[in-house]
């Protein structure tokens, strides 16, 4: 590998995220020895040209030699196009660059519902509040659910559900969020903001896991194994996950532990609607 020398990633060291990937650049040479600096730790007087405001939102990469900075997406393709020519071939397309600089603005607001990390750390090096960037997150959160939540139910449940094969778990997604939205006011929750992150994250997991699991009862079935048993507690098993990956969170993240209660409450009150047990 080439090193791209006297350049430095200003990362946030309270993302998990972040440091694996800096990482990564530390570990196969990609960056000298310096390559990183935890933006926490920074004296801000010493780079003079780093926009720290900036910073926080799109990782910034500086030359300490000239102090010259890029942002974001044109500095992961600084570091990686020193070793790899297609990256830089592909980022001229403006079509592509512009893809990509969505995709790093999704993943760069909300990478701290990603991978859970407390935001009430006044010192942290938390991303600017976007709601543009929030919804979008959540709007593919829903879409992935209701895509392969309503695909379980469709090949699993079909005996028992009785919502809309289409657009069904949509409004139980939707009503989800806007639930907990009430329950943090009562709750006098302040940070509903990654609260409702957090809540369709867990979701989106859900919905990962019980696609592996449609699969693996579908081929089950394909060999003709019985799974009528199996259906109803593969499906147990990932409610039981989501309720125990929503105390953990709240808990990483220093919110109101009762807001867990609220989200099983909502459960209740809407499955009656969803399943029969005819």
């Amino acid at each position: 590998m080439k090193t791209l020398s006297n350049h430095s990633l200003l990362f946030d060291q309270d993302c998990p995220l972040c440091h694996w990937y800096t990482g990564i650049f530390l570990k196969y040479k990609m960056l000298d020895a310096k390559g990183r600096i935890a933006f926490q730790d920074i004296d801000q007087t010493q780079f003079p040209t780093v926009d720290y405001d900036l910073a926080k939102n799109k990782i910034a990469l500086l030359n300490r030699n000239n102090g010259e900075v890029v942002y974001g997406i044109d500095g992961l393709v600084k570091v990686l196009g020193n070793n790899f020519g297609v990256v830089r071939f592909f980022i001229q397309f403006k079509i592509i660059r512009w893809l990509l600089e969505q995709l790093y603005n999704l993943i760069s607001f909300n990478r701290k519902i990603v991978i859970p990390v407390s935001c009430n750390q006044s010192s942290s090096c938390n991303p600017s509040h976007n709601w543009f960037w929030r919804i979008a997150f959540i709007f593919i959160c829903g879409l992935i659910v209701n895509l392969f939540v309503n695909s379980y139910f469709h090949h699993q449940l079909s005996a028992y559900y009785i919502g809309n094969p289409i657009w069904g778990d949509s409004v139980l997604f939707l009503g989800q969020i806007f639930f907990q939205i009430g329950a943090c006011y009562l709750l006098k929750e302040r940070n509903i903001y990654d609260y409702i992150g957090h809540v369709s994250f867990i979701s989106f997991l859900g919905a990962i896991l019980l696609a592996g699991f449609n699969i693996g009862l579908q081929l089950f079935d394909y060999y003709h194994i019985q799974i009528q048993m199996l259906q109803p507690l593969c499906y147990g098993i990932v409610f039981a996950w989501m309720f125990m990956e929503h105390r953990r969170r709240l808990a990483i993240a220093d919110m109101n532990k009762w807001l867990t209660l609220t989200w099983l409450l909502y459960r209740f009150i809407i499955y009656p609607f969803a399943f029969t047990t005819i």
